[in-house]
């Protein structure tokens, strides 16, 4: 029984010292997929204890466009500073090395979003780009199936700074102002 509890504690304490070193908000999907592709923690158990340290405010959740995203509370920091001995040092050592990592695979994952939702007959997929909490490029445009809007999902994430590019120089060529069409256009006119 003892050993079991030492062994949440631990765990706890892992959450803590993982969210202060990446010290910056992490996303709850992303959360998820640091700690299991790490094996850090069985799924199951880490939403159980991120869950608790929520409730005991040694964790802040905060939710942006429908996403949860963590942070480590001051209340979490002074928990963490009287136990972080519990912890192995070769899985602190692990974190920190991998740290860097992580960091830039959090800013392009939370940078660089598609998503789609079923609408009428097709799909509408969203994609965006963002720097911090401005958007540099938002599109929203509709698939005719599931499969084409994964496809364009897969293709933005994948490869976010050719489309970008593509976009932007499409956007910006010098062009021959066709006569037969009679749009309202504000900004510059002839």
């Amino acid at each position: 029984m003892l050993n079991e509890h030492s062994e949440i504690a631990e765990k706890k304490i892992l959450i803590l010292f993982f969210l202060r070193t990446i010290d910056m908000p992490v996303g709850s999907m992303q959360f998820v997929r640091i700690m299991l592709e790490n094996r850090l923690m069985n799924y199951f158990y880490m939403q159980q204890y991120l869950s608790e340290l929520i409730k005991e405010e040694l964790v802040n959740s905060e939710k942006k466009e429908g996403i949860s995203y963590y942070t480590i509370s001051e209340k979490g920091m002074d928990v963490l500073n009287m136990f972080e001995s519990i912890l192995p040092a070769g899985l602190k050592k692990i974190i920190r090395d991998n740290v860097a990592e992580i960091r830039k695979n959090i800013r392009t994952e939370t940078m660089i979003t598609a998503d789609y939702l079923p609408e009428g007959d097709g799909y509408t997929v969203l994609c965006k780009i963002r720097e911090n909490d401005f958007s540099l490029l938002e599109i929203k445009i509709a698939a005719g199936t599931k499969e084409d809007a994964r496809n364009i999902c897969r293709n933005w994430t994948g490869f976010p700074q050719e489309i970008y590019l593509e976009i932007l120089d499409t956007m910006i060529k010098n062009r021959e102002k066709n006569p037969q069409i009679n749009g309202n256009i504000t900004g510059d006119q002839e």
